[in-house]
């Protein structure tokens, strides 16, 4: 059970804390680690950036290694300061202006927001009113950090009763402070669509914690029982990439675990149950709905109650966190002090890098059963000197361009400081050069021209074939790395129209070796631009990247259009001169946005897109669009009466779910129609597009595009769209997937947004896709059109023109075509026997087409008797890349066209392979069989 900091931690008492400290400092004096005590109070406070000293705990946690700021290693006495001093009280106030907020780049903390701090850490809850992120009102947790650096890297925490929709609005907030110092906010209020819950929330920390508990207690003050409540929170991770342990940073999966731990550059989060018990969460880009207390029932008139620890640690890595919560629990932690020595033995000086910590089980054979890798950064010029809870332990090291020649086994024991030291490689050099061929100046500009070459450099170990680091950017073209000595496999990219530049290099100590590599644009995409619908920065809470770093992530990626959709803001981020400063107006525009979440349980539709919107608003809601408690009806009745045209596009849920309807709602049958969508696409006020794929949940995607034909059999025509809805950037990548759009003009330095909303809203013209790029006409209909048997029969035979389009390094085996959402014969196998002179891959497929007569169908009608034929004359023979097939159609229906590839779109991306592989599709073409003009919901051009 976690000790509840409701009550001030007591230290360990009597002579054998007594022994702890005189073992503790002549341990330290023996390891020459007693100048990293922190002599004297009135040092110069240590980096919170990341860099590790000796120092990390409260005076009371430990016999040994103390907090920041206490310690007097002259005298012998590591804590003597800090257990004769009393703790000041906690402390509750509101903010008053940015002397009073914290920093950072998810600090979301305004005047009339409060403060919950003591001298470890500090807490913001935001005000009553309006919400941030995906909070539909204030009383939440929006920011925490140490007390000393004050930098938040949090994005927020909302309680959630029952469903992720079904939160509180708080209407009270009471604060105080009580004799023993322990400081505390409450908050009451109703759940949200006038339930019959009353919720209230309290936190409450003490003078030296460095936890606050967060309990919420519900009551039934209806008539009827409630029952199947599953008590928790959503956690908006912001720029901590959240962990759990025995899994990899980066949760995409529902588990149970004893806590979970949001990781960034200078703090690090841990949320645990009171009581000790595993939670369940379920986690996706930047998020994690974390169950406390399931299955909850309340009678009329009944209680219940949940209580959790947030507990902050200030240093940025999964240690640091596991530490807090060991000590929580009661444990007393030991220490480590790491040296670092050349092949030789001989010292060398801190090294900018990153240490791991693997425990092992008894006996040291083996790793412990679902073990987390505990790592910290160092900062150069600090002692790499950490505390851990005791166990044995595997030491690694790499960094500075040196990696660990072995392992260190080491056993941490409470009160000790445990010495390792490990044998680091040389380092070399390596300088990387890129260019583009065919980047040319303007003849005016020719002199003074320098070009960008946006790239993502990967490099693999060729002895392994792992990645020695994660991607570098670049957009000058120009990298310097510090490499082991070893042989590399270095490969540049730049999205999926670009060839691979890739060679291999081998580093050696000591030296400096230069490499110059190529890119080369092969896929033709002219008529098309390149667009990522949905993505997000730092304004929103569940996302941790900074504009700069969002706007190169897309450069790098070939991306030339993106969407920055924050979550309920009206901020609508123009980055129009972020862009400029970084001389990219040429290659990229960005797109502000919004996306919204109607609130109501069960009425919704989970998230709405609106773009572009203007960038009159200058703070978060003011002047947004309605959203608590509105249906998806409701918004968009308010969108479509704002000024000018946007696009509204229905966004899917994160981490799974359906993009077409809530949680809760019924869901349809394939040949039922799609019910509740139905009602709001495709009659010219509601939504416009529909995002069918996200990320990288291909198999979410497939279950979507089931949903997808049985909405455009119910003539609802609609524009699937493809997004990365990317929140971070290692594994949640810009434009990947992407949605190209036929537009006038696809250079996006002069691309015309008025056109490209027409392109989504009307002429629907599109591609989605990760890799290949894969267009369609039936005769001179392209996809998104309306192609109708009165044209064909003046033109005579109708053919399916199918082109197939990749680069090298993407995989495409099949092509699927679908009638109606059905598939009109076997898969068409792919060779890419063709190259083009750029030097992409090429297939194109012809398959001959028959028009038939017959009335316009109704939903059910049409895809019970649509006829769909694949064959020649004697009806045996199946399509392939030589001799396809006739599709004969005789009803009013859609085509689609989908490419397939089996081989993972590495090194470009790494992961789970399933979730990589390649994937393309057209959009619909619509067929006007019986020639009267329209075609589920369609019109034929004139």
């Amino acid at each position: 059970m976690i000790r509840s900091p409701e009550r001030p931690l007591r230290p360990p008492a009597g002579r054998a804390r007594a022994r702890r400290v005189r073992r503790a400092a002549d341990v330290a004096r023996a390891a020459g680690l007693a100048a990293l005590a922190l002599a004297c109070a009135t040092c110069a406070p240590p980096a919170q950036n990341g860099s590790v000293v000796v120092s990390s705990g409260a005076a009371e946690r430990l016999g040994m290694l103390c907090r920041w700021g206490h310690g007097d290693a002259e005298q012998g006495a590591l804590c003597g300061r800090g257990d004769e001093g009393a703790a000041r009280p906690a402390r509750v106030r509101r903010i008053t202006g940015p002397a009073d907020a914290l920093s950072g780049p998810l600090a979301a903390g305004r005047p009339g927001d409060h403060v919950l701090e003591n001298d470890e850490i500090a807490v913001v809850v935001d005000q009553l009113g309006p919400g941030t992120g995906l909070a539909e009102g204030g009383g939440h947790v929006i920011d925490a950090a140490d007390a000393r650096a004050r930098r938040d890297e949090l994005g927020q925490i909302v309680a959630r009763v029952g469903a992720p929709a079904r939160q509180a609005i708080y209407s009270e907030l009471a604060t105080g402070v009580g004799e023993d110092g322990v400081a505390w906010i409450e908050v009451r209020g109703r759940e949200l669509a006038g339930g019959a819950l009353s919720v209230t929330t309290r936190y409450t920390l003490g003078p030296r914690d460095r936890a606050i508990v967060i309990t919420t207690s519900l009551q039934n003050d209806g008539d009827r029982p409630v029952e199947a409540l599953d008590l928790g929170d959503v956690v908006h991770w912001g720029a901590a990439e959240h962990v759990a342990p025995g899994d990899a940073p980066g949760l995409r999966s529902e588990r149970e675990a004893p806590y979970l731990a949001g990781i960034g550059t200078g703090v690090a989060y841990a949320l645990a149950p009171a009581d000790g018990a595993t939670i369940r969460a379920r986690s996706g880009a930047g998020f994690s709905d974390v169950t406390f207390a399931r299955q909850a029932a309340l009678p009329p008139g009944g209680r219940a109650a949940y209580r959790r620890v947030l507990a902050i640690a200030p240093r940025g890595d999964s240690l640091a966190a596991a530490t807090e919560l060991f000590f929580l629990t009661g444990g007393a932690p030991g220490g480590i002090a790491l040296e670092l020595v050349d092949a030789r033995g001989a010292p060398l000086p801190p090294i900018a890098g990153k240490a791991t910590l693997t425990p092992l089980a008894e006996g040291g054979a083996a790793p412990a059963a679902g073990a987390l890798d505990l790592w910290l950064r160092t900062g150069k010029g600090e002692p790499l000197a950490v505390e851990a809870p005791p166990g044995l332990y595997l030491v690694g090291f790499e960094g500075g361009g040196r990696r660990a020649l072995g392992s260190a086994r080491i056993r941490i024991r409470a009160g000790e400081v445990a010495p390792a030291r490990l044998a680091l490689s040389g380092a070399g050099q390596l300088d990387i050069q890129l260019q583009e061929r065919g980047a040319s100046p303007p003849a005016e500009e020719e002199d003074l021209f320098i070009p960008l070459t946006p790239a993502k450099v990967s490099l693999f170990d060729v002895a392994t074939g792992k990645a020695v680091s994660p991607p570098r950017l670049t957009l000058t073209g120009e990298l310097q790395l510090s490499l082991p000595p070893g042989r590399f496999r270095v490969v540049a990219s730049r999205g999926p129209e670009y060839a691979l530049a890739e060679a291999t290099v081998d580093v050696t100590d000591g030296t400096r070796s230069r490499l110059d590599l190529t890119l080369e644009r092969v896929v033709d995409t002219s008529g098309y631009i390149a667009c990522d619908l949905r993505q997000h920065t730092a304004q929103s809470a569940d996302a941790g990247v900074d504009t700069t770093a969002r706007i190169v992530s897309n450069a790098v990626e070939g991306v030339e259009c993106a969407v920055t959709s924050e979550h309920n803001l009206a901020l609508a981020a123009d980055l129009r001169r972020d862009i400029a400063a970084l001389r990219l107006e040429a290659q990229l525009r960005m797109l502000p946005g919004v996306e919204l979440t109607s609130g109501r349980s069960g009425a919704g539709i989970g998230s709405l897109g609106v773009f572009p919107l203007g960038s009159e608003a200058a703070a978060p809601r003011e002047g947004a669009l309605r959203w608590v408690d509105e249906t998806a009806g409701e918004i968009l009745r308010e969108v479509r009466a704002l000024p000018g045209e946007r696009v509204v596009q229905v966004s899917r849920h994160h981490g799974g779910g359906s993009p077409l309807h809530a949680p809760g709602a019924p869901q349809s049958a394939p040949d039922q129609g799609p019910g509740l969508l139905a009602q709001i696409v495709g009659d010219g006020a509601g939504a416009d597009a529909v995002e069918v794929w996200t990320g990288r949940e291909a198999a979410a995607r497939d279950r979507a595009l089931e949903e997808l034909w049985a909405l455009l059999r119910a003539s609802r025509p609609v524009t699937p769209t493809a997004t990365s809805d990317t929140h971070g950037l290692l594994g949640a990548e810009a434009g990947y997937p992407r949605t190209y759009i036929a537009v006038a003009n696809d250079d996006p330095g002069r691309l015309d947004v008025a056109d490209l909303v027409a392109g989504l809203r009307r002429r629907r013209d599109v591609v989605i896709t990760n890799g290949p790029f894969v267009t369609m006409r039936l005769g001179d209909t392209r996809q998104g059109g309306v192609a109708s048997a009165r044209r064909a029969s003046r033109g005579g035979p109708l053919s399916l023109s199918i082109r197939v389009e990749r680069a090298p390094w993407v995989d495409a085996r099949e092509l699927h075509v679908l009638v109606g959402g059905v598939a009109a014969g076997a898969p068409i196998p792919l060779t890419g026997a063709r190259t083009t002179p750029a030097g992409a891959l090429l297939d194109e497929i012809a398959i001959p087409v028959v028009l038939g007569g017959g009335s316009r169908q109704g939903t059910k009608a049409h895809v019970d008797r649509t006829k769909v034929h694949a064959g020649g004359a004697g009806g045996d023979r199946r399509p392939g890349p030589s001799a396809p097939g006739t599709i004969s159609i005789a009803e009013d229906t859609f085509v689609v066209a989908i490419v397939r590839g089996r081989r993972p779109l590495e090194p470009v991306l790494t992961g789970n392979p399933d979730e990589i592989l390649p994937f393309a599709m057209t959009a619909p073409l619509w067929i006007d069989a019986d020639g009267d003009g329209r075609s589920l919901g369609r019109a034929a051009a004139p």
